[in-house]
């Protein structure tokens, strides 16, 4: 079993919330992958675990990322335009 643990700085929990539900799609039907997420008001956490080659699960983190990292940079730009 491979795992890694992702830990996301956010602004707030709507923030962190936001970020969690944008890799929901990602989180559904590859066998031996698994995505669990949590939230809290400071932090997206991300703890995800696959039971098959390693290859396969590098490139399943590579796209989680991707994700993860265009969601906060979206957010991002969301918020910077309403303080504006």
């Amino acid at each position: 079993m491979i795992r890694a643990k992702i830990r996301i700085r956010v602004t707030g929990r709507d923030m962190a919330k936001s970020i969690v539900q944008s890799i929901e799609p990602d989180n559904i039907g590859m066998e031996g992958l698994k995505i669990e997420p949590r939230i809290s008001t400071e932090n997206a956490y991300f703890t995800i675990t696959h039971s098959g080659k390693i290859e396969t699960f590098i490139s399943t983190l590579d796209d989680v990322l991707r994700c993860i990292q265009a969601a906060r940079s979206t957010l991002q730009g969301i918020v910077k335009d309403k303080t504006s």
